[in-house]
């Protein structure tokens, strides 16, 4: 193999796939970067056996073959290379030599035919949709999803599709993100599924650097790919049963209070400056549209702030992870939010002022 490719072409597509890297396999190939030259195109790729990437990238091929390397090195040599056009090339014992200016690094590769399978779409039942419709729901519903390792079920964002609707939901046991869009797919397709965070953080990352494409999806039984312009996705599936999460949400509530996005999410940080590495509860006490914010953690300090809301309504107080709110609030591009409530004890319902299809439960913290 042998191509010249432009520095910045290679960063960009050394960045795409990295994040597919294992960084704790006892398989050193793992940690390698595929590259792949045919046809006056680069590919590269990369897996840890449960989430693959591949993209392609302009370059002038001389030899087509392919090669894999370590992925830091490789890296590393890209980004402080002095001239913007890097040669590379293998011989047939799979020594690299990589040329810039009068820079010459020589790597020891390993084989291609080593690299685990294709990474392409799945065959399967497929369907098509913005890129930017799909990093909005994985960016409200991300957060929420457990690290709890044991809970693996919880490990990932569950996917319903059902009648040409779309919803994304996850949660860690204590709070629930829930985003529905309507008219993403055909009214015949019906499926549900659940995609492991990791493949979550790496497809928000694409849907990011191209939010004015669309994203194929392809899902097959234990499998689902995500094919963006010339980058593929590929994760295996959770297996595993989402709990029900329509018996989360309040079905009906007693009381609201409106507040601008900012001014709660600025109240809520401020307030919680008193927690020394661990949340401490926020006490939300309203009154007539009037909000008190307060937090104390014992031995340290306390602290306060009022912001006005709009609210009718007895007095109320309940108290809150600041973390949880905090979350939801800074994914939030609308000027108002709405938080509902029954009790004190029971969870609360926060939605953006101007969508009814993005719904957040958050358990409540008991005052000591």
């Amino acid at each position: 193999m042998k191509i010249v490719c432009t520095r910045s072409e290679l960063l960009k597509g050394a960045n795409i796939v990295s994040g597919a890297v294992s960084q704790k396999s006892t398989l050193p190939l793992l940690s390698n970067l595929l590259f792949e030259a045919k046809d006056d195109k680069l590919s590269l790729a990369a897996t840890d056996l449960e989430v693959a990437i591949k993209t392609t990238i302009k370059a002038q091929v001389l030899n087509e073959g392919g090669i894999t390397l370590p992925s830091k090195l490789i890296a590393d040599i890209i980004k402080k290379t002095a001239t913007e056009e890097i040669e590379i090339s293998v011989d047939e014992q799979s020594r690299v030599t990589v040329k810039s200016g009068r820079t010459k690094y020589f790597i020891v590769g390993t084989s291609k035919d080593e690299f685990p399978g294709a990474i392409d779409l799945d065959n399967g039942k497929k369907f098509t949709m913005p890129a930017s419709v799909l990093k909005e729901m994985l960016i409200k519903t991300k957060f929420a999803v457990s690290t709890d390792e044991t809970r693996y079920a919880l490990n990932g964002v569950y996917f319903i599709i059902d009648k040409g609707d779309m919803i994304t939901v996850a949660t860690d046991g204590k709070r629930l993100t829930y985003v529905k869009k309507t008219g993403i797919t055909s009214k015949q397709q019906s499926m549900n599924f659940i995609v492991p965070s990791k493949a979550i953080e790496e497809l928000l990352k694409i849907c990011s650097a191209l939010p004015n494409e669309d994203v194929e999806i392809g899902i097959s039984e234990n499998q689902i790919g995500f094919q963006i312009k010339e980058t593929v996705l590929r994760s295996r599936l959770v297996d595993g049963n989402f709990p029900n999460y329509e018996q989360v949400i309040p079905k009906e509530t007693k009381g609201s209070f409106k507040a601008n996005v900012k001014e709660l999410l600025a109240a809520t940080e401020r307030v919680a400056l008193v927690a020394s590495g661990r949340p401490v509860p926020v006490k939300y006490s309203l009154s007539a549209d009037k909000l008190l914010l307060y937090a104390k953690e014992q031995g340290k300090g306390e602290g306060s702030d009022e912001m006005e809301v709009t609210y009718k309504g007895n007095p109320f107080e309940a108290a809150y992870n600041p973390v949880y709110v905090v979350d939801m609030l800074k994914t939030l591009d609308c000027e108002d939010v709405i938080f509902e409530f029954t009790t004190a004890v029971n969870p609360a319902l926060m939605k953006p002022g101007d969508d009814s299809g993005y719904l957040y439960i958050i358990m409540p913290m008991r005052l000591d």
